[in-house]
């Protein structure tokens, strides 16, 4: 088998969506833990200690990070969902038109959250 052979393979069994899922996991835990972290370190928080955390470059870029993992996360989960919940043996004919409708609801309501956490990261 070639590489586009196994590449298509992966892609059939879900093992690209598994990954994903799982390092989202792993990277929001990590983000998780460290913004906890932080709170349990600075038990007086003030609004500008809070900034400063977020005016540092790495502390951004990270954040950005989690968001966009967050937003890989939420699309494989919402996606299991309606493919496993909204079938035919659920809804008969109207299975796909409903799935496509949740699916693009779905993306759209991703890529607003992916730009409105982009804009509220960038511009502490």
């Amino acid at each position: 088998m070639d590489m586009v052979g196994k590449l298509n393979y992966l892609l059939r069994r879900g093992v690209i969506e598994w990954v994903i899922q799982r390092t989202s996991a792993a990277i929001l835990a990590v983000y998780t833990v460290g913004i906890i972290g932080f709170l349990i370190v600075h038990p007086n928080l003030e609004f500008d200690t809070w900034r400063g955390l977020f005016s540092s470059q790495a502390v951004r870029v990270f954040s950005l990070v989690t968001l966009l993992f967050l937003c890989g996360h939420m699309w494989v989960g919402m996606w299991t969902v309606i493919t496993d919940y909204l079938t035919p043996l659920q809804l008969g004919s109207y299975a796909k038109p409903i799935q496509s409708l949740c699916q693009i609801g779905t993306i759209s309501l991703i890529i607003c959250y992916a730009i409105w956490g982009t804009f509220v990261f960038w511009s502490i």
